[in-house]
């Protein structure tokens, strides 16, 4: 296995932890990549949507970058602005040149939530999601995701107490089969591996 680093900049303190589960899953299960996760920086979404804001993030994410990886940016596309999530990170990007590691956006559609509605059935041994809970036919079609995977879950759904977890047990092929923006989080990270 290669080792590479990537340094994340997420929006809710949820994903601190999350994305850090999901990032080393990704590589060790997908890419046969040992990723080592720096401490991802939390930019709050209100500081996500300011170019200074998230320029200032990517520089701080990039000097934690040592040989191989580079800088991940994920975020919700919650937006009622940009309602596609490729025109909202090509909104993102950092300018060519601002840093001297690669940078990728992904953006979540509609949140990182409708990546775990992706995987549904695998959620089901953890003991929060109901035993006969089923992925929605396009877990990305609807906004608010949260309110759905309340549907499924015998308990509050709290980012900061399941979005980990979730992350953990999900079955990544699953999300990968029925989410295209978890297929662009796989690829993010794959190109970051390279």
């Amino acid at each position: 296995m290669s080792q590479v680093t990537v340094a994340p900049i997420v929006e809710g303190h949820g994903e601190i932890p999350a994305v850090r589960t999901l990032i080393v899953r990704i590589g060790a299960e997908l890419l046969d990549t040992y990723v080592e996760v720096a401490q991802p920086f939390r930019l709050d979404s209100a500081k996500m949507r300011k170019s200074e804001e998230l320029v200032k993030a990517v520089r701080v994410q990039s000097a934690r970058i040592r040989g191989k990886g580079g800088v991940l940016v994920l975020r919700d596309g919650d937006d009622s602005d940009i309602d596609c999530p490729v025109a909202l990170a090509k909104s993102l990007a950092p300018e060519a040149g601002l840093v001297a590691v690669p940078v990728e956006i992904v953006i979540a559609r509609h949140e990182y939530e409708a990546w775990f509605l992706a995987a549904t059935e695998s959620l089901r041994s953890h003991p929060s999601i109901l035993d006969d809970a089923q992925a929605p036919e396009d877990p990305e079609h609807k906004r608010d995701a949260k309110t759905q995977l309340r549907a499924i879950m015998n308990e509050s759904y709290k980012e900061t107490l399941h979005q980990a977890k979730f992350s953990a047990v999900m079955d990544l092929h699953l999300a990968a089969e029925r989410s295209r923006s978890f297929r662009r989080m796989v690829n993010a990270i794959r190109s970051l591996s390279g």
